[in-house]
């Protein structure tokens, strides 16, 4: 019959499941008497405590008379009340917790002998002490009688109560007893059948097991050639033939492992593959040329090393001890990977979560490509860049010196001369016509007024004092010139700086110096200006202040590059020569320009 493991399971489980059903019917059933004895056994301690404490409060009624007769003390008669009280109460209890088993015929009597004690007492607290002694004594003496009359009675409740306490105790220890030989002998039953049962079942499944482990064992060697033969006639027999099908249609379909591993040792980028923990589990040759690991170092290692050098705690890889996806989003975010030796270099890196057929997650696939000689080209293009850049300032600088000196000795050079002829004109009395001396003199203030706009314009081309005296005098110059001609208020501030520098560098601060003294005066509509130059960690760092209208710097900032010709002449000045360029705006709170450059004192 096919398919027999399933029935025989189903019998055994059914087998086992009734003797379980029979155990929870009998400790049940065991349950139910416990608990029945038990609530017995709580009730009679509960008859025992009251009948107890009506016993004390019993005993109690003499206190107070006996007080009296000694030291005639009247106080003793509330006392005595209310020990009367507590008695009566006590015997109420009783009444309420004694059941049909005792002879309630003895609460009556209780009842009516602590009414006589009562009244024994109340007559004996009226008579007068010493006087009445003799008869106070005779009354003490009836008291104690029904008192102890009293008692006895009570210890026959008693006697009573802890014979019926004992016989439940007994009846609870052969609940017990039965009980658990009962328990015990149907555990005992199920445990041999499983044990039995288990051992004919697992002996019917050893034989086509080991058939199967010798087969794989022969299939891993190298011998697909061998077939799985189980003759028997339940599901290990469909699973051998299912085995063996599967075998033939691998050997027909599937890639030999030494066409994959060839695959892999020549892939160009790093091949890693890691585990859900993150451990590594796969390399490829270029992995391990590039890492300067062996595969036996990286093997089982965390994906961490990769990322992180001795020096470095791990804090700037992050936490990538947390849900997978996470992790693959911060490692295909990484710009670099680590050598054995510590050294970084940079890499395009590509993470994708590996993941089982039937969609769960088996680990990461990393692959990396080295791009050192593409960054080494980047920095070689971006220097190339910045020195064309500096070498298009140098040129412009060297047009303005070229147009400056056309300005100063060919146009001034000709207004001065044609003014020089206009003032000889005037000197000779010209034409005696006085029509034309308004006009002459018109003139010659016009030529005036140009020969100082070609000097203005030819000292702000290339200032000469620049060159001869250097940036600290070229600045403290164009700042007092401003101070004449304009409403603002600029002031120039130095620290710790009076040195020369390198000549293109001194171009560059004074040119931002000019360039944001314009904006300043075109744009700002400021009040106060502040210049300020220091020396700082090799660096001179030129900070300019306004408290003009300001504008909204964020706004104005696209990708890193600041709108409008003058910002960017000033930053693309400064980056040329690695430095930093920074702007603080807000409107209505002005404007703060802070230049680093770094450079050497001459």
């Amino acid at each position: 019959m096919k398919h027999s493991i399933g029935t025989k399971l189903l019998v055994s489980g059914l087998v086992v499941l009734t003797l379980i059903v029979f155990m929870i019917i009998a400790s049940q059933v065991v349950g139910s008497l416990f608990k029945n004895t038990s609530d017995n056994l709580v009730i009679e301690y509960n008859e025992l405590d009251a009948v107890q404490e009506l016993k004390f409060s019993i005993s109690q009624l003499i206190l107070a008379p006996s007080s009296y007769a000694i030291y005639g003390n009247a106080a003793d008669y509330n006392y005595f009340k209310n020990q009367v009280h507590k008695a009566n109460d006590d015997l109420h209890f009783c009444e309420k917790v004694l059941t049909s088993s005792h002879d309630l015929e003895l609460l009556v009597g209780f009842q009516r002998m602590i009414t006589r004690t009562d009244s024994l007492g109340t007559l004996m607290f009226q008579l007068d002490y010493p006087k009445d002694l003799e008869q106070i004594n005779g009354l003490l003496a009836k008291i104690s009688q029904e008192v102890d009359a009293g008692i006895i009675n009570i210890d026959l409740l008693l006697t009573e109560t802890k014979e019926e306490i004992n016989e439940y105790i007994a009846i609870s220890q052969v609940i017990i007893k039965h009980s658990t030989i009962t328990i015990l002998s149907l555990g005992l039953v199920v445990a041999l059948i499983i044990l039995f049962g288990g051992w004919l079942f697992i002996r019917s499944l050893i034989r086509p097991i080991n058939e199967l482990v010798t087969t794989t064992n022969q299939i891993s060697e190298g011998n697909r050639s061998a077939k799985v033969n189980i003759d028997t006639k339940d599901e290990f027999h469909t699973l051998a033939e299912s085995f063996n099908k599967m075998m033939d249609t691998l050997e027909k379909t599937t890639v030999s492992r030494n066409y994959l591993d060839n695959i892999l040792k020549n892939m160009f980028g790093v091949l890693v593959v890691t585990d859900n923990h993150l451990n590594i589990r796969s390399v490829n040759n270029a992995a391990t040329n590039l890492l300067g690991y062996t595969k036996e170092e990286l093997l089982e290692s965390n994906i961490r090393k990769l990322f992180t050098n001795g020096m470095d705690d791990g804090s700037a890889f992050g936490d990538i001890t947390g849900d997978i996806y996470y992790v693959q989003k911060r490692i295909s975010a990484k710009e670099y990977l680590v050598t054995k030796d510590g050294h970084f270099f940079p890499a395009l890196i590509s993470c994708s979560v590996l993941k089982t057929q039937n969609n769960e997650t088996d680990g990461l696939i990393i692959i990396a490509h080295d791009l050192t000689e593409k960054k080494a080209i980047e920095k070689k293009l971006d220097k190339t860049r910045k020195e064309r850049l500096i070498d298009i300032n140098e040129a412009q600088e060297e047009e303005r010196m070229r147009i400056a000196t056309d300005l100063h000795d060919g146009l001034g050079q000709m207004l001065t001369a044609i003014s020089y002829s206009v003032q000889q004109l005037v000197s000779k009395g010209g034409t005696g016509d006085f029509i034309l001396e308004e006009p002459i003199a018109n003139i010659q203030q016009y030529i005036d007024k140009a020969i100082r706009e070609t000097k203005n314009l030819a000292h702000n081309l290339i200032p000469i004092v620049l060159k001869d005296f250097g940036l600290i005098v070229a600045v403290e110059n164009l700042i007092s010139r401003a101070n004449e001609l304009y409403e603002t208020k600029f002031r120039f501030d130095v620290f710790d700086f009076n040195e020369r520098i390198d000549p293109k560098r001194e171009k560059v601060l004074y040119r931002i110096c000019q360039e944001s003294l314009n904006n300043i005066i075109k744009h700002a509509r400021a009040k106060n200006a502040t210049y300020q130059i220091y020396w700082q960690d090799c660096s001179v760092v030129l900070v300019i202040e306004d408290d003009g209208i300001g504008f909204d710097a964020n706004a104005i900032e696209k990708k890193g590059k600041y709108s409008g010709i003058g910002l960017i002449g000033m930053r693309e000045r400064v980056l040329a020569f690695d430095g930093n360029f920074t702007i603080n705006s807000e409107p209505g709170k002005g404007t703060e320009i802070i230049v680093e450059l770094p450079c050497r004192i001459k």
